[in-house]
C-alpha cells in the first residue's frame, strides 16, 4: 500500500459533526497528506484502533482526503467516535490508523436487533445501500455488529474466505442474508414432504457428525441371522435424511418461545395428505406447546417413500390452500418445498423420467401465488448427481431416470416465489436450513446499490476544522497538546478539591455560601474543553465571573476572611479586563494554555481563602424555636459569629440552611 500512513506522533486526532462526506465509518484526512497516486481503490481502507486505557476498540474505516482538512488533522465524526470511546476521551486516548488486506466477503448474514417485520427490514437493508461497506475481522474471535443507517445488525456468519486479520468488504457479488430470531418473527409454515419412490434411495452418505449422531451402528434386516452390520458407510435414504432434518428443526423450536409460529407438514406424491395437525390446519409448535411437539414428532416418524409419482403444482396449491384459509394476521407465510425434484420441462418441451403431474404448471402456478398472496417458497433440494454417481458405483445398480436427482424445477420455483435460492446436498445442508428455520426465518436481501455518500461537508464541521487549522497554525505539536491534557486533569483535580474545601469550611464557620460551587466548575469544563473539544475562553470568563455570590447588602465578612475573598473577586474581575484587551489586539487567545495558566491561579487563591475559613471558629447552631406560646427571650450571645440569616441554599456550594441535620453534600465530580 503507497498511502502516507496517518502517523499519530504528528497527526492531532479531533471530532467534528458527523455529516456530508465524513459520516458512519468515514475518517477525513488532508488532500496534501494522502497522495492517491498509485494507490488501488482498496488502499483508502483501514483499521482505526482507539485505546482508552480502560478498553480498545478496532473498527474498520474508509479514509477521505479533502481539502477542508488541515494538514496534521485526522477528522473523525462523532458518531464514529462514540462507537470507538474516542468522544470525551481525545487527549488520553491513544489511536493508531493501520493498513490491512481487503477481501470482498462471499456470503454475509445479519441478524435483525429490532422489532420489525421481516419483510419491512429486508426491505429497508436491501435500500440501505450495502455494497461498499466494510467490517474488521480481528484474528481473535469476537461478536461483530455492523450498523446500518444507525440500526445496529449482529453479523451471525461470514465468508471471508478463512481469512482473518482482515478488512471485510460487502460487494456487488456478496450473498447478504436476513435472519431474524423466532422470538420477533412469527411465520406460518407449510412443509411439503416428497414420499415419491425415488425419496427411498439410500445415496446420501452419512459422514462426521451426522454419521456418529444419527447412524451409530443400524443393523438392516440380514443381521439377526449373522449377516454383515450396515453402518453408516451404506447410505442413508433420501426419506431418512429428511426425517432427520425434521426432527432437529423440531429440537430447535422446542428451545424458542415468543411470537406465535405455526406449523403444517403436508406428504405429497400424485396426491397430497396433511399428517400434521392430524386435525388439519395449522399448530405452534414450541416449548410452550408439548402435546403438538409430540404429535409432531410422530407425523414426522410416519413419512415414508410410496411407489408413486410427482405432482408439485397440486402440492403447492394445497399449500396454498392451508395459508389462507389458517394464516395468522402479521405473521410471514411460508411454504418449504423439501424434494429430490423431477424431470421438467418447461412448456413446448418434452420430458421423461418421474413424471410431473399438475393441473396447472407448477411454475405458472407459484409465480401467480407469491404475486397474490406474498406467499414465499423456499427449497430444498435432497441429493445430487455426484452422490447418486458414488451410490451407483458403490451398489452396482444401473442409472434410473426416476431415480436421478433433479432440481431444475426447485430452482425456477425458488425465482418466481421469492424464495433464497435453492439449499442442495445431503443431510447437512437440510440440518443447516431446518436449524435455522426453526430458530427464526431467514431472508436473502437483493443488494444492488451502493452506500450513498453526500458531498462536501456541514457548516458546523467546516468550522471546528477552520479552529483546529488556527491551532495548528500557532504551533502547538502533538507532543505539547498531550502535555496541556495532563495540565487540564492536575487542574481540574486541584480547583475542585479548593472550591470543595471553601464550601465546607464555609458551612462550619458562616453557615453561608461563599461561591457557587456548580458554576465554577461547569466554567472550567466548559472553558477547557468547551465543544467538540475546543477550548472556548470567551465561555470560560463569562462563567466563572458569576462564580462568586454578590455580597451587597449582607454584613461584611470577618477580617481575616475579608482579604481573601476580596482577592478572589479582583482576580476574576481582571480577567474579563485581560480577555478583552487580548482580543482587542487581534493577538488572539491560546484559549486551552490561557485558561489552564489562569485556573491554577485561581486554585491558589481559594485555596488560601479555604485556610482562611478553616481558621474560623465554629459557628454555633440554631437552637429550634420554642412553641409559640412562650416566646422564650434570644440568647443574642450564642449568634455573635454568625451575622447572617440564610434564606436559601439551592444552587450554590453545597451549604444547607441553618438548623439543617443533614449531611453536606459537595456534588463534586469529574468533569470528561
Amino acid at each position: 500500500m503507497t498511502g502516507r500512513p496517518v502517523d499519530p506522533a504528528d497527526t492531532k486526532a479531533v471530532v467534528v459533526p458527523a455529516g456530508g462526506v465524513l459520516a458512519g465509518a468515514r475518517v477525513g484526512v488532508s488532500a496534501a497528506d494522502w497522495r492517491p497516486a498509485g494507490m488501488s481503490q482498496d488502499d483508502r481502507f483501514r483499521v482505526l484502533t482507539v485505546d482508552t486505557g480502560y478498553d480498545s476498540t478496532a473498527v474498520a474505516v474508509e479514509v477521505v482526503p479533502l481539502d477542508d482538512v488541515p494538514s496534521g488533522v485526522l477528522a473523525i465524526p462523532d458518531d464514529l467516535a462514540q462507537t470507538t470511546d474516542f468522544a470525551g476521551a481525545e487527549e488520553t486516548a491513544t489511536w493508531r490508523l493501520d493498513a490491512a488486506p481487503v477481501v470482498e466477503a462471499r456470503f454475509v448474514r445479519l441478524e435483525s436487533s429490532t422489532e420489525r417485520s421481516l419483510d419491512d427490514t429486508a426491505r429497508d437493508l436491501g435500500e440501505a445501500g450495502l455494497v461498499g461497506r466494510v467490517l474488521w475481522i480481528p484474528r481473535d474471535p469476537q461478536e461483530l455488529w455492523l450498523d446500518v443507517d444507525s440500526v445496529p445488525f449482529r453479523v451471525q456468519q461470514y465468508d471471508a474466505e478463512g481469512r482473518d486479520a482482515v478488512i471485510l468488504r460487502i460487494g456487488a457479488r456478496t450473498a447478504v442474508d436476513l435472519f431474524v430470531p423466532g422470538a420477533r418473527s412469527g411465520v406460518d409454515i407449510v412443509i411439503l414432504a416428497d414420499c415419491s419412490g425415488s425419496m427411498g434411495c439410500d445415496d446420501i452418505a452419512a459422514v462426521g457428525e451426522y454419521a456418529a449422531a444419527r447412524m451409530p451402528a443400524v443393523r438392516d434386516w440380514r443381521s439377526f441371522v449373522g449377516s454383515r452390520s450396515r453402518t453408516a458407510q451404506a447410505g442413508v435414504s433420501r426419506m431418512r435424511t429428511l426425517q432427520d432434518a425434521l426432527q432437529h428443526l423440531l429440537d430447535v423450536r422446542l428451545q424458542v418461545s415468543g411470537r406465535v409460529s405455526r406449523i403444517a407438514l403436508v406428504e405429497f406424491t400424485h396426491g397430497t395428505r396433511q399428517v400434521f395437525p392430524r386435525q388439519g390446519g395449522m399448530s405452534e409448535v414450541d416449548a410452550g406447546t408439548p402435546e403438538e411437539a409430540e404429535a409432531f414428532r410422530h407425523a414426522i416418524a410416519l413419512l415414508q417413500a410410496q411407489n408413486a409419482g410427482t405432482d408439485i403444482g397440486n402440492a403447492l396449491h394445497e399449500a396454498a390452500n392451508l395459508l389462507y384459509r389458517h394464516h395468522k394476521p402479521g405473521n410471514d407465510k411460508l411454504i418449504v418445498l423439501v424434494s429430490d425434484g423431477a424431470h421438467w420441462a418447461p412448456k413446448g418441451e418434452q420430458g421423461s423420467g418421474e413424471v410431473v403431474y399438475a393441473h396447472q404448471e407448477p411454475v405458472s402456478l407459484m409465480e401467480h401465488l407469491h404475486a397474490a398472496t406474498g406467499i414465499r417458497v423456499h427449497a430444498i433440494g435432497i441429493s445430487t448427481p455426484d452422490m447418486y454417481e458414488r451410490w451407483m458405483a458403490r451398489t452396482g445398480r444401473q442409472d434410473h431416470e426416476s431415480l436421478r436427482p433433479d432440481h431444475a424445477l426447485l430452482a425456477e420455483l425458488v425465482r418466481v416465489g421469492g424464495g433464497d435460492p435453492a439449499a442442495i446436498g445431503g443431510y447437512e445442508v437440510l440440518d443447516e436450513y431446518f436449524s435455522g428455520l426453526g430458530a427464526g426465518m431467514s431472508r436473502r436481501v437483493r443488494v444492488t446499490r451502493a452506500e450513498s455518500v453526500a458531498s462536501g461537508l456541514p457548516n458546523a464541521t467546516t468550522q471546528v476544522l477552520r479552529d483546529w487549522a488556527a491551532r495548528l497554525a500557532a504551533g502547538r505539536t502533538v507532543a505539547e497538546s498531550r502535555d496541556l491534557a495532563r495540565r487540564r486533569e492536575n487542574v481540574r483535580e486541584r480547583l475542585s478539591a479548593a472550591v470543595g474545601r471553601c464550601a465546607e469550611a464555609a458551612q462550619a464557620a458562616l453557615r453561608t455560601p461563599l461561591l457557587d460551587q456548580r458554576q465554577f466548575l461547569d466554567a472550567v469544563t466548559r472553558g477547557i474543553e468547551g465543544r467538540r473539544g475546543l477550548s472556548d475562553s470567551k465561555a470560560f470568563v463569562r462563567m466563572v465571573g458569576r462564580a462568586l455570590l454578590p455580597r451587597s447588602g449582607k454584613a461584611p465578612l470577618p477580617e481575616r476572611v475579608a482579604a481573601g475573598h476580596q482577592q478572589v473577586r479582583d482576580f476574576l474581575s481582571g480577567l474579563g479586563q485581560e480577555h478583552n484587551q487580548l482580543m482587542a489586539a487581534g493577538t488572539g487567545v491560546d484559549d486551552g494554555g490561557w485558561i489552564v495558566e489562569r485556573c491554577d491561579r485561581l486554585a491558589e487563591l481559594l485555596e488560601a481563602l479555604a485556610v482562611q475559613l478553616e481558621g474560623l471558629p465554629p459557628a454555633v447552631a440554631q437552637p429550634a424555636e420554642p412553641p409559640e406560646e412562650a416566646h422564650p427571650p434570644v440568647d443574642q450571645s450564642a449568634a455573635h459569629e454568625v451575622p447572617y440569616r440564610v434564606e436559601s441554599a439551592v444552587g450554590t456550594a453545597g451549604v444547607a440552611p441553618a438548623g439543617s441535620q443533614s449531611t453536606l453534600q459537595l456534588g463534586l465530580k469529574r468533569f470528561r
